[in-house]
């Protein structure tokens, strides 16, 4: 008997498209990849090739050839910049296939969700990044552990695992996010009541075991569409944060409100200071609270880097599989746009326990 592997194809094989690869094999798909950079081809070939991950890999620039079309797989991951995330899904919809990708970007997750709804015949969803992403299905989880919960708290932060210098931080990913986290307003749920605040503030204290004192604050974007589908079950307090160590938020502040850098003036600063790291961290603290009975469930984890790879490509790159390849198998088909609300909670543990076993959930 002939067994058929279900099929991914990831657009995109930098340093995210190339953990989800591997993420999407261990899951048991046939994977392929797809990026128009030699660089990234040759830098992704040698990774799999070490871990003994088949590779199967093209190089071309996915939006002008029939690859998408000629390959039909069951589903497509996109991990490039964000601006080319609708006109991938765009295609993807107009030929019947499932889509998703890392978000990074409120207008276009919006405006594919959007076209979504109209048009797709498959389930397309976004943001499967880390916050939003894991992190907002991980707080799906608990909130099927309790019931009539009323709060739900996330807080993420990745960090140096070695930190230098006076803002104590490193970087992995672009800092465009991370100005548009800073600098945007938020959206949180405070007493039933849907608010708009300014990032960079509630500072509250929070503690990890093994880990220096650490702060959290807003910062927009991690909560995504899970705002909305946990207000409709009645949640009335929900709210992302950013862990950090102490003094970095008064720096930011300065930097961007003192003073007013732009996000070129700002990227440099970062550069300059901090630079791009792999000896990173990420730590995830989640809690879910009915606060009539105290009963709560909570996650604290802190995911560390290895020799292959980031903590943040583990926790965003494998992370992103574990929905993937939900979506894949046909469990989501029911849905235009599938939300984290979507996702089985079953087989979304069940991945996470075969990619991130570290994390007790």
């Amino acid at each position: 008997m002939v067994i058929v592997m279900p099929s991914a194809l990831i657009a995109g094989m930098g340093i995210q498209g190339v953990a989800i690869y591997h993420g999407m094999h261990v899951l048991g798909y046939d994977v392929s990849g797809v990026d128009i950079s030699e660089e990234n081809l040759s830098s992704a070939k040698g990774t799999l090739t070490s871990l003994g991950t088949p590779v199967n890999l093209t190089n071309s620039n996915i939006l002008d050839s029939t690859l998408i079309e000629d390959t039909v797989p069951d589903v497509l991951v996109c991990a490039l910049p964000f601006h080319l995330n609708y006109p991938i899904a765009e295609k993807c919809i107009r030929n019947g296939i499932r889509y998703c990708d890392l978000g990074g970007n409120i207008d276009t997750s919006d405006k594919i969700r959007a076209l979504a709804e109209k048009s797709a015949t498959v389930p397309v969803t976004t943001d499967l990044g880390l916050a939003p992403g894991i992190a907002n299905n991980f707080a799906e989880v608990g909130y099927h552990k309790i019931d009539n919960a009323d709060t739900v708290k996330i807080r993420v932060g990745g960090l140096p695992a070695n930190p230098k210098g006076t803002l104590k931080y490193g970087m992995t990913f672009n800092p465009q996010g991370l100005y548009n986290e800073y600098r945007e307003d938020c959206i949180v749920f405070r007493d039933g009541k849907k608010l708009t605040i300014e990032s960079l503030s509630d500072i509250e204290d929070i503690e990890f075991d093994g880990m220096p004192p650490l702060v959290a604050f807003n910062t927009s974007g991690g909560i995504a569409n899970l705002l909305d589908s946990m207000m409709e079950r009645g949640v009335r307090n929900c709210d992302y944060k950013t862990i950090r160590f102490p003094g970095h938020v008064e720096l930011i502040r300065f930097m961007l409100f003192e003073c007013g850098m732009d996000l070129d003036c700002f990227s440099r600063a970062i550069e300059n200071s901090c630079g791009f790291i792999t000896d990173d961290q990420v730590l995830i603290s989640i809690e879910v609270l009915n606060s009539e009975t105290s009963e709560k469930w909570s996650l604290k984890s802190i995911v560390m880097h290895d020799e292959t790879f980031t903590a943040m490509q583990k926790t965003t790159g494998f992370g992103a599989a574990c929905v993937a390849a939900v979506l894949g198998s046909g469990a989501m088909d029911h849905k235009k746009y599938a939300e984290y609300i979507d996702v089985p909670i079953d087989d979304f543990i069940a991945n996470i326990r075969k990619l991130l076993p570290g994390i007790d959930i």
